[in-house]
């Protein structure tokens, strides 16, 4: 029984923590224009293992979304005869990743000194 609850608070924590990490990977990674299927297999190579796993739509869900908040623009262009969709970030988007940075390298700070709190 308490196994199985520390399972499902595990699932839990992993898809909370998978969710900001990838909304700050793929910004991270918008900062050169680049099409949806090179963003997911990016994705994919930083982040092999997410709760849940990574479907190949997820990416493409990601990018609508902040393209809503304005943070992507989005131009199209034809290539080996298909459309494709690059996205780069905008003003906002620059803003806000360095606002995410700022945050991200705070956290890692904060594991180091987690550790040293661990060893007293």
């Amino acid at each position: 029984m308490k196994e199985e609850k520390n399972d499902f608070l595990m699932k839990k924590w992993r898809t909370q923590l998978s969710k900001g990490v990838l909304e700050y990977l793929v910004l991270t990674l918008l900062q050169k224009s680049r099409h949806g299927w090179d963003i997911l297999q990016l994705v994919r190579s930083f982040l092999p293992v997410t709760e849940p796993p990574l479907a190949d739509g997820t990416i493409y869900n990601i990018l609508t979304r902040l393209k809503k908040r304005e943070l992507v623009t989005e131009r199209s262009e034809i290539f080996d005869g298909r459309l494709r969709r690059y996205f780069i970030l905008s003003v906002k988007g620059i803003e806000l990743l360095a606002e995410m940075k700022k945050d991200w390298e705070k956290i890692i700070i904060s594991f180091g000194e987690a550790d040293k709190l661990a060893e007293l």
